[in-house]
């Protein structure tokens, strides 16, 4: 197609011009303005956290009430494994949704160190569970009783960041048995 008006050539070139710019993102705004902040990264995180606590208040119960019932250690940790299960896929959704999230460029790093350490964490939870239901309490307590700390490390580091504590501890009360 030929285009003989200048008025209409000009107007052409504009037009491939916008459609051009708006197929390459380009637009007003800037890619920093477009970065989420520390303080709206945090509440999106504490959001996702607030619900999965939500979420996991029927599962914790069990999980407590087998903690302070009578019989032997062994048998309530087999009753306590399918909670675990749950308790994890729980915690493993949270913690994908976490990642999908873009935090502030300049916390990278940070965030990705909280996100490896509470993976880690979630790994050894995942790696309690066949323990849990052969009601091995010996191998199990090092888990419930985060031997190596690293349920700590994601409490600490997660809190460091800004986020509130519930993202990271749990609510189970230990200290009877």
């Amino acid at each position: 197609m030929v285009i003989s008006h200048p008025r209409t050539l000009l107007t052409a070139m504009l037009v491939a011009a916008a459609t051009l710019a708006a197929g390459c993102g380009g637009d007003s705004k800037s890619k920093k303005e477009d970065a989420v902040t520390r303080p709206e990264f945090i509440k999106q995180v504490n959001a996702v956290c607030a619900k999965t606590v939500q979420q996991s208040k029927p599962t914790n119960r069990k999980l407590q009430a087998l903690v302070n019932a009578s019989g032997t250690f062994s048998s309530r940790l087999k009753k306590a494994a399918p909670h675990l299960r749950t308790t994890y896929e729980l915690q493993k959704a949270k913690l994908d949704r976490i990642k999908a999230m873009t935090p502030p460029p300049k916390d990278r790093a940070q965030i990705a160190k909280v996100v490896k350490t509470s993976a880690a964490a979630l790994a050894e939870l995942r790696s309690g569970i066949p323990v849990a239901e052969r009601g091995d309490l010996k191998n199990f307590i090092d888990i419930a009783f985060d031997a190596n700390g690293t349920r700590a490390d994601a409490e600490r580091l997660g809190t460091t960041y800004g986020f509130r504590e519930e993202c990271f501890t749990v609510p189970i009360d230990l200290s009877s048995l």
